[in-house]
């Protein structure tokens, strides 16, 4: 009877794990097979390499700082004296650079730097400048 017993209770602790690997096999051929499938199924070519043509031209890009005493510089140099309503030298250097640019076929940029502490005429100033140069693209950023 003891024996029994013991047969019973070993059979109970016993799984068939026969069922539940041929679900994990067949789980695993389908997901070896779906990537496959799916990229069958997309029509697009990857792109190849070319040799590089044609330089892309970089556009000319000017920086004007407006010191806190209403002092300019162009690129790091000082132009025009502070307290000039109109900064005729900054309009001319701007002129000649928009002229160099445009005939080597690239766009001419402004960027306008002011002091926080820099008087407005100055940054109004500098704008007429811009637009006696013709230089239509022209934005403000935050002085480093």
């Amino acid at each position: 009877m003891a024996a029994r017993q013991n047969d019973v209770l070993e059979s109970e602790d016993k799984f068939d794990l026969t069922s539940m690997i041929d679900v994990v096999f067949l789980l695993l051929i389908y997901f070896m097979y779906l990537p496959i499938q799916q990229e069958a199924d997309l029509m697009f070519s990857l792109p190849a390499y070319s040799a590089p043509g044609e330089n892309v031209a970089l556009p000319s890009e000017q920086m004007v700082e407006i010191n806190p005493d209403g002092s300019i510089a162009l690129n790091g140099a000082p132009v025009d004296h502070p307290g000039d309503i109109e900064f005729n030298e900054l309009a001319s250097t701007l002129r000649r650079l928009k002229l160099s640019a445009d005939r080597s076929g690239i766009a001419t940029i402004v960027t306008i730097y002011p002091d926080a502490d820099a008087p407005h005429q100055a940054s109004i100033s500098v704008l007429d400048a811009c637009a006696k140069a013709g230089i239509k693209q022209v934005s403000f950023s935050e002085a480093e």
